[in-house]
């Protein structure tokens, strides 16, 4: 699942050297964007994470497992997630269990046809550590018509649902992704930008992305969410 480069990124250059020119241009793109460095989200701001639909894709067997892909190709990313208490200063929530799920490069969930009814790619929960972080190894989204990128969460305290929500990204590194990485080009770069999905609202949640590092090429993702505790 190493990031490769599309054709012509490379030219005839040898494979390592087409990387690192991807892995470059993809650092560029995000210091551009100003989400070059892996700072956690400033806790400061203390604010409750506001509620989103659920979906139609949601299924409450997912497999309690950090790494979610199943084998599915895609750009490498390792999505932090950190539960806080909005009402108590920001503090980490610990125990908490985090639900993810989110489409494959190709715009599909599991188990949401006849054809992959039995799969559970790309879906996962785990609970949170005395930091408060949930951590899964995933892929980047791909997308499918009428929505910006996202994926799905929920976040449940004793087994009752606290928070229901939907992540989304910067949409410059959405399509240098997209369109650089073999595993999405044919499906090719959705036109509707973040802030025109009809969930996500002018105030939509973006996850910090940093720069993949050499040894893997895998994104780092940050999001805080601020929960209220009964």
């Amino acid at each position: 699942m190493d990031v490769r480069p599309a054709t012509g990124l490379g030219g005839t250059a040898s494979p390592d050297t087409a990387r690192r020119q991807f892995l470059q241009e993809l650092a560029g793109l995000l210091a551009l964007a100003g989400i070059g460095t892996a700072q956690a989200q400033a806790p400061a701001a203390c604010l409750l994470t506001p509620e989103a639909t659920e979906g139609p894709f949601y299924l409450d067997d997912a497999l309690m497992r950090a790494d979610i892909r199943d084998g599915r190709p895609g750009q490498p990313l390792r999505l932090r997630l950190r539960v806080v208490d909005a009402q108590r200063g920001c503090a980490p929530v610990q125990g908490a269990l985090v639900s993810v799920w989110h489409c494959d490069a190709d715009g599909s969930y599991s188990g949401e046809s006849s054809t992959n009814r039995q799969t559970r790619y790309l879906r996962g929960v785990q609970a949170t550590g005395a930091d408060g972080v949930a951590t899964f190894t995933t892929i980047y989204p791909g997308w499918y018509p009428s929505r910006a990128i996202h994926i799905h969460y929920k976040v449940l305290l004793a087994r009752s649902e606290v928070l229901t929500s939907q992540l989304y990204f910067d949409d410059a590194l959405s399509r240098q992704i997209l369109g650089s990485h073999p595993a999405y080009r044919a499906h090719g770069v959705p036109t509707r930008p973040t802030t025109r999905d009809p969930i996500a609202g002018s105030g939509p949640s973006i996850v910090r992305v940093s720069q993949p590092g050499e040894s893997g090429g895998a994104l780092e993702g940050e999001f805080t969410v601020g929960i209220a505790r009964a």
